[in-house]
């Protein structure tokens, strides 16, 4: 499984490499390639594809579901990097503001995505109610959520905008379709982690910036704040897992 999810991510990143250097990709969709970019980018797609999939508990058993897999994450790359070169959509950014500078075209292509998205997403959030799921449903945004909201708090001082990658967006939504035992989440996960892989080899990790700082101060107060945070929580996590443990035990020695 770790070998299949380490390889496809490879094959989508150089797949996504060979459509940005051709005549199709325009050079201003993209950071300068070189060949630091080109290396480092591909090992960057592997690092963040397996974090993904490691808070997703994923799993991909039989030969047609990694054969769908696979296809559907190199559609997921391609048809995004093509799309980005369609004229109304060439400018599309989430940041403040972003609505209204959009033309009245692409406002009807980003809403319809956004319909599309908000359909999926239901459908999957009925289902894990259904099964009583929810659980493994919110469990990844959970710690994403606090992970970013530690990271927000060293630049709480700061000035500072939010700029939605949509490597960032895919890679968020990608985490609410984890359900292996369904086609459709199969297919959506694989399409959302294409496009997580095509963002990183166009732009790099900045793709995974959330917070675009306006200044470069440090503050100080912030990162104390952020360490105590990640201490409490390892702490919590450290004392939950010894009395987990615990209870594991009891109950073999019940037994």
């Amino acid at each position: 499984m770790l070998l299949f999810f380490i390889f496809n991510a490879l094959s989508v990143y150089f797949a996504s490499q060979i459509l940005q250097e051709s005549k199709y990709i325009s050079s201003q969709s993209h950071n300068t390639i070189t060949q630091f970019n080109v290396t480092y980018n591909a090992l960057y797609s592997v690092l963040v594809v397996l974090g993904l999939h490691s808070l997703q508990k994923i799993r991909i058993a039989s030969k047609f579901q990694k054969l769908t897999y696979t296809i559907c994450c190199h559609l997921g790359a391609l048809s995004f990097a093509l799309a980005g070169e369609y004229p109304p959509l060439k400018q599309f950014s989430i940041t403040p503001g972003f609505w209204g500078r959009l033309s009245p075209i692409a406002k009807l292509i980003v809403a319809g995505i956004f319909l599309i998205v908000f359909i999926l997403f239901t459908i999957q959030g009925l289902r894990a109610r259904k099964q009583k799921t929810c659980y493994r449903q919110w469990w990844p945004w959970s710690i994403l959520f606090i992970i970013w909201s530690v990271l927000w708090m060293t630049i709480l001082k700061d000035h500072y905008y939010i700029h939605v990658h949509h490597a960032l967006f895919a890679g968020l939504f990608s985490c609410w379709f984890s359900d292996s035992n369904s086609k459709l989440d199969i297919i959506v996960n694989a399409f959302l982690t294409g496009i997580v892989i095509e963002g990183i080899d166009f732009y790099g990790i900045g793709e995974l910036t959330l917070f675009i700082l306006q200044k470069q101060t440090v503050f100080e107060l912030g990162m104390q704040i952020s360490w105590g945070v990640a201490v409490i929580s390892l702490l919590f996590v450290i004392l939950r897992g010894r009395v987990e443990s615990n209870e594991d035990t009891d109950h073999v020695l019940k037994k």
